[in-house]
């Protein structure tokens, strides 16, 4: 028998890859000061600490090309996840902006799994990058985890 498709055991879903890169975080001398495994829920998904430095890290997924729930869930969504991730990263980053503009001495960084499309936006806000320190964590499909 099939077992039933769920969105939350992809590998790039978004509480996939925020526990990812909680234990790199961990596994790298930071302390975890709070950790936002409820997607939905406001407010930062990862803070953390380490030297007397904060850190925040805004966490996405990325989209299925599927319903994820209700009667349509498993079926194939009209839209295309590149523009749904689009959407998610201008999200992450708008967050970003403003917590470091709340407290400029804070670390700011985006926690994404490694997709294509990711990539290409991160590679294209490369001055805000350099400017505000943008720190980037991409969790790969075999679970590792790399700082940019």
């Amino acid at each position: 028998m099939e077992e039933e498709w769920s969105y939350e055991k992809e590998w790039f879903e978004e509480g996939n890859v925020s526990r990812k890169i909680k234990k790199f975080l961990e596994d790298n001398g930071y302390t975890i000061l709070k950790f936002n495994i409820d997607k939905r829920a406001r407010g930062h998904d990862i803070e953390a600490i380490k030297n007397g430095e904060k850190l925040i890290v805004e966490v996405k997924g990325f989209p299925s090309d599927r319903y994820v729930r209700g009667k349509k869930k498993g079926q194939p969504k009209p839209t295309h996840p590149n523009l749904q991730a689009k959407h998610w990263f201008a999200e992450a980053l708008l967050s970003l902006i403003i917590a470091k503009s709340e407290n400029p001495k804070i670390r700011i960084a985006i926690g994404l799994p490694n997709f294509k499309k990711y990539r290409e936006l991160i590679d294209k806000t490369g001055y805000f990058r350099k400017i505000f320190g943008l720190t980037c964590y991409w969790v790969n499909k075999d679970g590792t985890v790399k700082e940019e």
